[in-house]
């Protein structure tokens, strides 16, 4: 399993132009099961209602929703199921005015973005 725990905030980072990223980290191959893609729906799910929480609103309060960005962040290229779900997340996420965005780490170590 690549994805952990729905439940928690995996990395958050604030950017010096005061936009925020969360970040959902991935530590191997997501194995493409139903039992995976419901946790990372799940924990999708979760950093929506934290972006829209009066939390994030207190602890960010020069962040607009539309300057915070939910990421995927994938240890190896992922597959063609995953990139079609990742594709639906993305629709998602935005309807919500959050951005959406999936990275693995190529061969060399270097983070590459997936085209949705």
């Amino acid at each position: 399993m690549a994805v952990y725990n729905a439940n928690n905030l995996d990395i958050e980072a604030v950017k010096k132009n005061g936009s925020v990223e969360l970040y959902i980290v991935s530590s191997g191959k997501f194995d493409d099961s139903p039992e995976q893609q419901t946790l990372l729906m799940n924990k999708i799910e979760n950093y929506i209602g934290y972006v829209l929480s009066e939390e994030f609103k207190t602890k960010h309060p020069n962040c607009p929703i539309d300057n915070c960005c939910i990421v995927l962040s994938l240890d190896k290229k992922p597959s063609s199921l995953l990139l079609e779900l990742c594709a639906k997340i993305r629709s998602w996420i935005k309807s919500y005015g959050i951005c959406f965005r999936a990275e693995y780490n190529t061969l060399l170590g270097k983070k590459r973005s997936v085209d949705l």
